[in-house]
This record gives C-alpha cells, structure tokens and sequence, in this order.
C-alpha cells in the first residue's frame, strides 16, 4: 500500500494535485489530506501533477507494507515572493512545481 499525505501550506491550497502511479492516474489529493492506494507488491513509480507542472518521481518498492511519501509545492514556505520564482518554476522548471519524499 502507498501512503500519500499533502500538508497545509497556503501554495495551491484551493488545488487538488493529481497523483500517477506507473503512469495511471489514481486519483486527486488536496490540502489536509491523507489517502492510500491499493498497488501490487513490487516495485512502482509515483508523481504528481498540476497543469503542465508535475513533481519529481519516486521509486518505491513495495512488500506487504506501508510505504508513506508526503508530497507539497515548490513555492511553499514564502518563496512565492521571490521575485520571477513562480515564473522559473512554471516554465524551466516546471518538473519539480511540485515535490514527493519518502517520511
């Protein structure tokens, strides 16, 4: 099972973020939330997108366990008031607007 928990950070926090795993949508997570997704034990690639933005990917080998990941924004913790750093992220980098780790 994966485990994806989205904290409270204001950036995005009218947005829900879509998340892939092994390229199949699974589903939306929004601010607060926390939700599982039933997968196959073995290995499996897990991101997240908005829009044309999307997060860096993560490989999680699963094994009759929980494997948690926690997932959130780039513009998080006031950079989004950095001059240009929203206009960066969404254009050069616009694969890592979001980020997923393992907890």
């Amino acid at each position: 099972m994966i485990r994806l928990t989205r904290g409270s950070s204001y950036a995005d926090i009218i947005r829900a973020y879509k998340v892939f795993i092994d390229d199949v949508y699974r589903g939306d997570i929004k601010v607060n939330e926390t939700i599982d997704f039933a997968v196959d034990n073995g290995n499996h690639v897990i991101y997240a997108k908005i829009d044309w933005c999307g997060s860096n990917k993560v490989d999680a080998n699963i094994n009759n366990s929980i494997c948690e990941l926690e997932i959130g924004s780039s513009k998080a913790g006031g950079k989004f008031w950095i001059p240009f750093y929203t206009l960066l992220l969404i254009t050069f980098l616009r694969n890592k607007y979001l980020w997923i780790k393992l907890i």
